[in-house]
């Protein structure tokens, strides 16, 4: 595209011609003119980009649908600017029109979501970090998400110098049992006592709870909006004394958790708001 254009206008201008270039038309020398005035402006530029980000930021999926009113006033715009700004994007299909005269995303953020879903694998994304914690531990690390009423381990790192157990990618485990499960649920909004503590404490110990044989640690970790994305978790066997070593751990995991936080959300303040119960995270 960038080649066409430079094509384009190596033929308006004659760029790089030897033979003296003609006069530009009247339209050459109004998009000279506009060109000068946006290099010279290039705040504009980014103003009009970013306002339009930030129209569409405003649909959620508990308010899909949007006034014209509504949307200039969250966004703080006049409402003929926001109008100017939806007329745009609708016109490339990024927002659309209801019946109740009304606005929605459009499908053109559908597919834009598509190609960032194929684009981004979250495993890999997050197993260098689980290695890298892994190496500086000397402990086996898992990466949990939520699947319905289950957690799922979607990444697994084994540590060379752990006692290894059974644990497998892919396993499906109990969500109301064990640390990373009980820290999803906690995160998530679950009410009670315990849930209370671990959104206070920030992370949960578990022995022998979802395995006999088993205990974990787990802190969690957040993706956009400070949606919980799944759970870091150290996994070792259980045996008398393993409480207080997994404890000793937390800074480390906390500080890891937060750093996958801001990789995995756009926004860079994500880990500061740990402690917010948000919705489920979506595979």
């Amino acid at each position: 595209m960038a080649g066409t254009i430079s094509v384009r206008l190596a033929d308006r201008y004659k760029i790089g011609a030897r033979t003296s270039a003609p006069r530009p038309s009247r339209q050459a020398r109004t998009d000279m003119e506009q060109d000068t005035a946006m290099s010279e402006n290039p705040d504009e530029l980014v103003t009009a980009a970013t306002r339009a980000l930030a129209i569409l930021d405003v649909f959620s999926m508990e308010e899909p649908h949007l006034g014209l009113s509504e949307i200039a006033r969250r966004v703080g715009l006049a409402k003929t600017t926001a109008l100017r700004l939806l007329k745009t994007l609708e016109a490339s299909h990024y927002v659309a029109r209801t019946d109740q005269a009304q606005w929605r995303l459009g499908p053109a953020t559908a597919s834009l979501g598509s190609r960032y879903t194929m684009a981004f694998d979250v495993r890999e994304s997050i197993e260098p970090a689980l290695r890298k914690l892994s190496d500086e531990t000397g402990e086996d690390m898992s990466f949990f998400v939520r699947d319905g009423d289950r957690r799922i381990r979607l990444v697994k790192v084994r540590c060379p110098q752990a006692q290894h157990n059974s644990a497998r990618v892919g396993e499906a485990m109990p969500l109301d049992r064990g640390a990373s499960g009980l820290v999803l649920l906690a995160f998530m909004g679950e009410t009670g006592p315990l849930y209370d503590e671990i959104r206070a404490r920030g992370y949960h110990v578990t022995v022998g709870e979802a395995r006999r044989t088993s205990a974990s640690i787990a802190v969690p970790v957040f993706g956009n909006r400070w949606r919980v994305a799944g759970a870091l978790c150290i996994g070792m066997p259980a045996s008398p004394g393993v409480a207080p070593r997994l404890q000793a751990y937390a800074p480390r995991l906390l500080q890891a958790a937060q750093s996958l936080s801001a990789m995995l959300s756009y926004d860079a303040g994500a880990a500061r708001h740990a402690g917010r119960p948000r919705a489920t995270w979506h595979p």
